[in-house]
């Protein structure tokens, strides 16, 4: 018999402030994949590293400094998402009259800070199928606004809760509710 999934969420209730930790969903052929591909891509950016220095003329040294800085970068890139996929999580802090979004182990992003009172029409977000997801894998869908849960804050909206399931992101939003870190206005 199968077990009931649990959710991913860790919910800590403290008199200031909810803290609530989503680690990152993991996807196994994704981080294969990824690393892989990042093995390859290391072995040919340093046969082109060894090629700078044997370069006739210096025209070709100069291109291939730039293609082996874009190379470079291509490289961190992939570094980074294994990173999220291994160790990531995202820490939401509501409390104190603010609401931050902090992206752990998720390199050059920084945390966000709102204005508790100015973040409204907390409710789930509509999402495309997890086909649609799959079909361009992890840079498709990494590019895109990532969460479950979405808000307004001002004139934009923004969203939390990466990949969860939508009845876990119902259970987090009466969480909210029911421990009175949000009012029932701020809800759809």
């Amino acid at each position: 018999m199968e077990k009931p999934y649990q959710g991913r969420a860790i919910v800590e209730d403290n008199f200031e402030y909810l803290k609530i930790t989503i680690p990152v969903k993991r996807n196994y052929i994704s981080i294969i994949w990824i690393c892989c591909w990042v093995t390859f891509w290391g072995y040919f950016g340093a046969s082109a590293f060894g090629e700078l220095f044997n370069s006739p003329n210096e025209f070709g040294r100069v291109f291939m400094l730039l293609w082996i800085s874009g190379w470079a970068l291509g490289g961190v890139m992939a570094v980074k998402t294994i990173i999220w996929l291994f160790w990531g999580k995202e820490i939401i802090e509501i409390g104190m009259g603010t609401f931050s979004i902090n992206r752990k182990n998720d390199l050059f992003t920084r945390e966000k800070i709102y204005d508790l009172n100015e973040c409204r029409e907390f409710g789930i977000r509509e999402i495309e199928s997890e086909s649609d997801r799959q079909f361009w894998f992890v840079f498709y869908y990494r590019n895109k606004e990532k969460g479950t849960i979405a808000f307004d804050y001002g004139m934009r909206n923004f969203c939390f809760g990466e990949d969860l399931y939508e009845p876990e992101a119902q259970y987090l939003l009466n969480v909210m509710k029911s421990k009175k870190v949000l009012t029932e206005s701020q809800f759809k």
